[in-house]
């Protein structure tokens, strides 16, 4: 094992966010043993997708993880590079490879697309982090300065060597706020139970749940509920689908911001995007209802792409948006072809 030489680590040290996870490539169909991809890949992976949505909205981020010394591997590495995202904490393993993913969109019985997934990410590069990952310098560097550090409940569900890193890097102090997005996927947990990303939630300074998750790993979506089982995090966002999302913070006052109106093309990788327009928000010092609403446009984005990630409209779009009246908001549509505001036209 090594570290990547690239000189990102000598003229960077320190990030606003860093993402700490596994980036996977998102590829047409799984490759056999030993026979090359097929077709092009992008970018994926929950952390990953994170860094790139905040990159690509101006805040400096790092992302921290291992790839093998493969193809997908090295294409992960440029991506995450050309995108703006900060790879010197990244670590090469040479035997073990880089995960991957496949996905298939169909309409459910709703006529509603959603996707089915396959994985090759068992015994992956990033399922052999550990605790000594923390301390690797380039890591530890810029653990050490960001405002906000950035995991979730699936970089703990890869191994129980990177339950443990979840568990240590949760515990340690920190600069900054520790955001934790639960991300219960029960496929990654044989045993079934919630209870260790329960727990690792418990110790975050933010922590962001799906509701439907938020029945499975907590037994309730309801937010006074959830705020009583989860005391100690500064804030709490519950991402209702479709409806809303709403911040509860420690004395159970609330924010809430409705969800736009979107035509989804495919679901996958919309919460990291929502996570990354909060995100973006909270390190630029925004009121938390302007925060959730980045994070609704950052998520209705890639609802509108075939892709994990997406490219967000320049800041003259945006902010107007942001700053809408209420019953503006609620009249915004988006998209493939783009966003349908008041006033007219699509941007």
């Amino acid at each position: 094992m090594e570290w990547s030489t690239d000189g990102q680590e000598q003229r960077r040290r320190s990030a606003d966010v860093v993402c700490l996870g596994e980036a996977l490539a998102l590829v047409p169909a799984l490759p056999g043993p030993g026979t090359p991809v097929p077709g092009p890949a992008l970018l994926a992976g929950a952390e990953a997708n994170v860094a790139a949505g905040l990159a690509g909205a101006g805040v400096a981020a790092a992302w921290a993880g291992r790839f093998g010394r493969d193809e997908l591997g090295a294409f992960l590495h440029a991506e995450l590079q050309r995108r703006g995202v900060d790879v010197a904490a990244v670590e090469i393993d040479a035997e073990r490879p880089t995960g991957c993913y496949a996905k298939v969109t169909e309409a459910d019985a709703d006529g509603e697309p959603r996707s089915r997934m396959s994985y090759r990410r068992a015994g992956s590069a990033a399922s052999a982090m550990t605790p000594a990952f923390l301390d690797r310098p380039a890591l530890r560097d810029r653990l050490s300065t960001a405002q906000v550090i950035h995991t979730s409940g699936i970089t703990a569900a890869l191994s129980d060597s990177c339950a443990a890193l979840v568990h240590e890097l949760t515990g340690r102090p920190r600069p900054g706020l520790l955001s934790f997005d639960v991300n219960w996927r029960e496929q990654m947990w044989p045993g079934g139970d919630p209870g260790v990303v329960a727990a690792l939630a418990g110790r975050a300074d933010l922590v962001l749940v799906g509701g439907d998750e938020a029945e499975r790993v907590f037994g309730t979506d309801d937010p006074v509920h959830l705020r009583r089982l989860l005391p100690h995090p500064r804030w709490l966002v519950v991402k209702d689908g479709a409806r809303r999302a709403l911040a509860v913070d420690r004395t159970g006052a609330a924010i809430d911001q409705p969800a736009l109106r979107v035509e989804v093309v495919e679901p996958v990788g919309a919460g990291d995007a929502f996570a990354a327009g909060l995100l973006t928000g909270l390190v630029r010092g925004e009121p938390l209802a302007r925060c959730l609403r980045r994070g609704h446009l950052h998520a209705a984005a890639v609802l509108t792409v075939t892709g994990d990630s997406a490219p967000m409209p320049p800041g003259d779009v945006l902010d107007p948006l942001l700053g809408a009246p209420p019953g503006d908001w609620a009249k915004i549509e988006v998209t493939a072809a783009g966003l349908a505001a008041p006033g007219g036209g699509i941007r």
